[in-house]
Formats: structure tokens, sequence, C-alpha cells
């Protein structure tokens, strides 16, 4: 999350003003002053669109919105991908009609006017009353803001009697609750203790809706244990419109994160054309209010675009996507025309700004660089399906329809031939490659058990959930288990809690392979085939060509760094240290030779060198803290280590938590004392007080050896440089550091998780050590 408070709440307002001197100050004269122009032309433009708003509604006229119907792209997957998982499917499916969600850390909770939240770590709000939600809509007045008031009872009324309404502006783990009358530019975050307003976004984002499809698919094909196939297609109706309903656009909580209006956007869209796959027919006021929905979610993107010459990220990569979305659904227009050209171009332009060549996003993550890249494949996919109408808007568009910044090229939009294509794609062959090594890095970052290390961020964000990894257990064992399940009731002991499992990413392989079609992709992602056949109908025909050929190795398999010699006179300087800057740490592992099979995977663009056997997974953190220039998903972890062994996790990264309920939370996730790295006591190796979302590299780590079965590397966070060194032997992993200048080296646990306790996924922290996986 990197976008700046705008709130003239005094401590969020501190906040932005301490954000932008320490960003100006970064800046040559020149530039300071073209970005103090920029932000004052935008402030002014910003009071004008309040003004505005403040009188008429902010709901898009119906005349304006492209005449037709939506396009459809989502084919059906065969019934048998989704019969295994029916018992799952019926029971998720039975806690979202009934307004059920666990996200981040909430646990099952009902979501509706008046709850009760339990709190956050002893912080706890109650701002919101129960309602009577009458079907005229007069439940809402004191709540819409007036200008939209009547247009929200209008949609109001087409929603299902009976339907209760979710409370779509309350973080339910807080209890703490925005205002729906709220213009979105003054909403605060991280201004009060215990609130995350990432809670309401996250489920807003409706990441749920492909479910209720899958849902209905096996419910219309008779399976047993589901409800009448209309139930799930009338809830995913009826959510769309009570969310329109409440927040008109420009207003509330949810129209403050681009990021999110595009993730929202792309969900209702998917959700939809998966129902219309498998024969659901909605009716025509609906259909009509759903385009005009989507068209003010796109419009908002293009006029809130997260993009900036050098300070972007994930953001802006969600709302080229969510864009991308919109205008291929919505009729063609010159400007859906343009939004769609404008959307392919910059898709292309980020995966090269934002991926580095190894395949692995910039943002110093491995969590983002899911994110990212589901965003990728599944933006790329929908562009490769484009049909001929669609495909022309690209040659034909009026670039001068597009106004904001980036600018868009005038037509046609560029387009390169491939090997094994019957057409020209507007993707070139380097992006292809790099697409094809996003799934290679999640490949290697995954242990034997079936999940991902953790460098970095975790903010378990996704593009689209088609079908999340669940592990069944009962409330009763998941409180035992969760720190953050402490005091929760909502469901009995002996119920069934099904878990998310976020650190698991072969999902986002088997979805990329559905491009590619690589066997050995294949046989990784295993369970995971429903998105790989998601994705090869969104992109119909198109199969992309592999970079490697026939048994070749990987490109991170190639890589070598330094050479033995230099690697014995290092260690033979450094061992003539004192003892107190030099510890050796011996981790034995009985029971065969750790080294058979032993393979290096090298991604130095990312940072990250990992040791593949057939008993061993070792990771080594060495390389750029982050390079968009702000390190905002960084941590303190440079030389630390992840160590998995026959399977049975022996070193672990924490994850992260949270991120601005808890500001020392945050802190305590991404300092030096969370990670298995070298260490002086009391001291962190760079400056953990400049904002939650900006680590400097101060630390400056380079690899001086990577090889078949040894690592060494160095860095300067601490002023004097310390050095790591890893060997991998037959019965045993070696760690030996040591530290220059008279640095005091901190004795380092012989294994094990560490303080903090392990957050799997974000707002979730174990009791203690975690049980073995």
């Amino acid at each position: 999350m990197t976008i700046l408070p705008t709130t003239l709440d005094g401590e969020a307002l501190h906040v932005r003003l301490g954000l932008y001197v320490r960003y100006a100050l970064s800046l040559p004269p020149r530039g300071v002053a073209r970005k103090a122009i920029g932000l004052l032309l935008r402030e002014l433009a910003a009071l004008a669109q309040r003004q505005r708003d403040a009188r008429r509604s902010t709901r898009v006229a119906p005349a304006a919105v492209p005449r037709g119907a939506l396009y459809a792209y989502f084919r059906p997957v065969p019934l048998e991908l989704l019969a295994p998982r029916a018992g799952q499917i019926a029971a998720l499916a039975e806690l979202y009609l009934g307004h059920r969600f666990d996200l981040l850390g909430s646990g099952w909770v009902q979501v509706r006017h008046g709850m009760v939240c339990r709190g956050l770590e002893g912080c706890r709000y109650a701002m919101g009353g129960p309602v009577q939600a009458d079907r005229a809509g007069r439940w809402l007045e004191g709540r819409v803001q007036p200008a939209n008031l009547a247009e929200s009872r209008r949609l109001w009324g087409l929603v299902d009697a009976g339907y209760v309404p979710i409370d779509w502006h309350l973080d339910f783990k807080s209890g703490y609750r925005w205002a729906e009358a709220t213009w979105y530019r003054d909403i605060p975050y991280g201004h009060r203790p215990g609130v995350d307003i990432k809670v309401p976004w996250e489920l807003a984002r409706m990441q749920h809706l492909p479910m209720l499809a899958w849902a209905y698919a096996l419910a219309s094909a008779g399976q047993d244990g589901f409800r009448a196939p209309q139930v799930y297609a009338r809830e995913l109706r009826n959510q769309v419109l009570d969310f329109m309903a409440t927040n008109p656009p420009r207003f509330g909580v949810h129209w403050r994160s681009t990021m999110d209006v595009a993730i929202r956007a792309a969900n209702w869209l998917a959700g939809f054309d998966l129902f219309r796959a498998y024969g659901a027919e909605f009716d025509a006021p609906f259909e009509a209010e759903l385009a005009r929905g989507v068209y003010e979610h796109a419009r908002h993107i293009v006029a809130n675009l997260e993009w900036d010459p050098s300070l972007r990220g994930n953001h802006y990569l969600a709302d080229v996507v969510g864009l991308l979305f919109a205008a291929a659904y919505l009729p063609r227009s010159p400007e859906t025309d343009a939004w769609l050209a404008f959307a392919v171009q910059e898709l292309a332009r980020e995966v090269g700004h934002q991926f580095t060549p190894d395949g692995a996003n910039f943002e110093a993550s491995t969590g983002y660089h899911r994110l990212a890249a589901e965003l990728v494949v599944y933006g790329t996919a929908l562009a490769l399906g484009l049909g001929p109408d669609k495909q022309a808007a690209l040659q034909e568009y009026d670039h001068r329809r597009h106004t904001a910044r980036p600018g868009l090229e005038p037509a046609p939009l560029r387009l390169a031939p491939l090997p094994g294509c019957d057409r020209a794609l507007p993707f070139p062959a380097w992006y292809v490659e790099r697409l094809e090594k996003m799934a290679e890095f999640s490949l290697h970052l995954t242990k034997p058990h079936g999940r991902v290390l953790q460098v970095g961020d975790n903010d378990s964000g996704r593009c689209l959930k088609l079908q999340p990894a669940f592990q069944p257990t009962t409330v009763a064992q998941a409180r035992a288990r969760y720190a953050n399940l402490e005091g929760y009731a909502d469901l009995p002991d002996a119920a069934t809690c099904w878990v998310a499992d976020d650190l698991d990413h072969r999902h986002l392989v088997a979805a990329i392979n559905g491009l590619f079609g690589r066997d050995d992709l294949a046989a990784f992602a295993r369970d995971s085939r429903l998105e790989t056949e998601v994705v090869r109908g969104l992109a119909g025909s198109v199969r992309l060509p592999s970079y490697r050929g026939n048994g070749e190795p990987t490109a991170a398999e190639r890589v070598r760094i330094g050479t033995e010699a230099a690697w014995a006179q290092l260690a033979s300087q450094l061992s003539a240290l004192p003892e107190g800057q030099r510890q050796v740490l011996d981790l034995p592992a009985p029971g065969g030779d750790l080294r058979a099979g032993l393979r290096l995977y090298a991604y130095p663009d990312f940072g990250l060198y990992l040791y593949r056997s057939t008993r061993l997974h070792l990771a080594v953190r060495c390389g750029p803290g982050a390079r968009n220039g702000t390190g905002c998903h960084a941590h303190h972890d440079q030389l630390a280590l992840e160590l998995t062994v026959d399977g049975q996790d022996w070193i672990t990264d924490p994850g992260t938590y949270l991120y601005t309920p808890l500001p020392e939370r945050r802190n305590e996730y991404r300092g030096a004392s969370a990670h298995w790295a070298p260490r002086v006591e009391g001291r962190e190796p760079g400056r953990l007080d400049q904002g939650l979302f900006r680590l400097a590299d101060e630390a400056r780590a380079e690899c001086l050896w990577a090889g078949p079965d040894r690592f060494a590397g160095r860095h300067r966070g601490y002023g004097p440089p310390v050095y790591r060194f890893v060997e991998i032997l037959a019965d045993r992993v070696r760690v030996m550091d040591y530290a220059e200048g008279d640095l005091p080296l901190a004795r380092l646990p012989a294994r094990g998780v560490h303080a903090p306790a392990l957050s799997p996924a974000y707002g979730v922290r174990h009791q203690g050590e975690p049980a073995p996986p």
C-alpha cells in the first residue's frame, strides 16, 4: 500500500507532509518545483471536484454508458475439475450466502450493520447501529450523501425482498466505521489505533463471487449438497446492487484506493461472466446497472491513476488491469476504445518496469510477486482473447480521447510477431519470456510442503480467487492455533473452520501455464488445474512459445557468481577476527546426504539464492532492497536464511502481520530481529522511522560467491561490513557470520521461528511456534 493520505485529520496530515518533505528533499531543485506545482494543481482540481460532488449526483447518466450488452470471455471449465471440491465449494458458498467472511485474520464473521466486533489487540470501537432495511430505501436517509440519495433508493428497490444489507463501510475487526457521505479523498486511515482500512477494502473487492459461480455450476448439474442454482445467481445480483446503492461514486471508503476500485471491477465482471458461462440469465435492469457500475469504475480509475514517473508499483498495475477488464467488457465507443488501448499499452510497459529480467517482482516481496504476477497473467490472457472487433479497437482508437498521465501513443498499437502464433500480438518476445519466468520464480520459491518462503511484506493480496487453497479444521482448533482468533465465538467450537492457506502459490503457476502448456509446470501445480483451464479459455486459441528448449535448465540455474579462490581467501581473512566478531553455527541434519540432487537457483535481480535438493530447501536473501525507490514492502532481511529440511521448517521469515493499525507491530515484523540474519544487538541495519511504507536500502547487500553448495554475501547496513558464509555439507548446514569494525555480533537461535510469532497471512498470527506443516 503506497498511496498517501489526503485527509485534514491532524495526525494523518502530519504523516502526509512528512512523506512529501522527505521525497522532495531527494529531488533536484528543478524536480522539487515541478512536483510542487503538480501537487498544487491537483489539490485545486480536487477542491473544485469536491464542491461539484456536494451539489449534484455523482452517478453517471444512463445515456452516457455505451449501448449494448457486456462482452463475454470466460468459458465453462469441465465440471470434473469442480466435482472433487464440491463439498468445500458448497460450504464456502453457504457462508457467503449468509454474509460470513474470513478476511485478513477476522475469522468467519457475519458482516452486518450493528454487529459487535472483537477488536484488535485491545483496540475496539462501537460506531454503527443496526438498520431496518425497508423496501423503499428510507433506511439510506442520513447515510448516503443527499445528492445521491434518490438514485441510491432506486437501486435499493431492485434488491430482492428479504435480503439483509452488508455493512461495507465497517472494519469488522476493530469495529471502526467510515461514513458513507465522506468524500473519497477525505477518508482517513492510519489515524486511530487498531483501525485497518484494508479490512473493508478487502471485502469490497468481492473476490468471493467466482465461488458462488462454481456453486451455481454444480447445482445446475444436480450435484448433491447445494441449493437451487438461482439462489447463487440472485446473491451475486443482490450484493452488487447493495454495494451500488450504498457506495455512490466518489463517496465513502471504497473509492479511496483506485487499486481496490480496479480489482472490484474485475471481480464483478469475472463473477458475472462465469455465471453466464454456465447458463445463468439475469434480468435486463440488473445488467444495465452492472454495465453502468463498471463504466463508473472505469471512469474513476482513469481519473485517479496511481501513476508516478518513478514511485509506482502494484497499485498502478492493478489500476491498469482493472481498466483492461472494464474496457474489454464494455461495448465499443471512442472512450472505451481509448481505455482498452491505454490499458494494453501500460500492461506491457509495467511488466518491463515492475518485473526484473529474472521474472521476479521489483518490490522485494514474494507476496507481492504473487499479486503482481496474477494481475499480469489474467490481464494478458484477457488481452489475448479479445475478439476481432476489440482487436480492431487497438488499431482504430483516437489517442486524444485519453487525457490523463501517462499518455497514450497514437494508433495503431504496436504489435509483435511471435513464433507459433498465427497473428501478431501486443506483447513482444521479452514480455512473454518474463511472464514465463514469473511462474518459474514461484515454483522455485515453493518448499516441499507446498508453501512458499516469505520475503518482505505479505498482505494476502490477490487479483482473482478462483480456487483458493483452504484447510478444514474446527473452530476450537483454529482458535488454539491462531492468536488473532482470541475471543472468537461467532461459530460453535465444533463447526468446520475453513482456513485459507495464503502461502500456497501453486494456483499462480497453474494460471501462467494456461498460456504455455509446460509439462513440468503442470506437474508442479497438481490440483490447481482449474486455473490452467480458466486462463486457457480466457486467452482463446492463443498459446505462447516457451523461452526454454526441450530439457534446457531454467535461466536461474545458469547463474554462477565468484570463484573458489576468492571464497577461500576472504574466509581466511575473516577467520582472524576477534571471537565476538565471528560466529559459526552448525545445523546438523543426519539422515542422508543433504547434497543429493542439490541445485542452485539464483535470482540476483530480486536478491534471492535458492538451494534445493531431495532433503533441503535453503534460501539466502541478498540483493536490492527494492527497485521502486521506496522499499515500501521490503524488510531488514539482508543475508537472512529460510531453511526447510525433510519437509519441516527449521528457520522461517515470520511474515508481516499488520500495516497501519499498529505501527509498532509493523516495525516489529520488518526489523532485523524478526529475521535469521547477522545482527548487532540493539541496532537496525537501517532506519525504521521514515514511514511505515519506506525503507531505504542502506544495507547495499552484495553476493560475493554463489556456487553449487556454498554462498557468501556482505552488507553495510551497520556501517562496517558484515558477512555471511553458508556451506551445505553432507550432514549439516554450516553458517559463518563475521563483522568488521569492532561490531559485536548477537547470537542467533539454533533453529526455529523466533520472535515475533509466525504470520502466514496478513492479520494472522500463530500462538507461539507453528505446528509442523
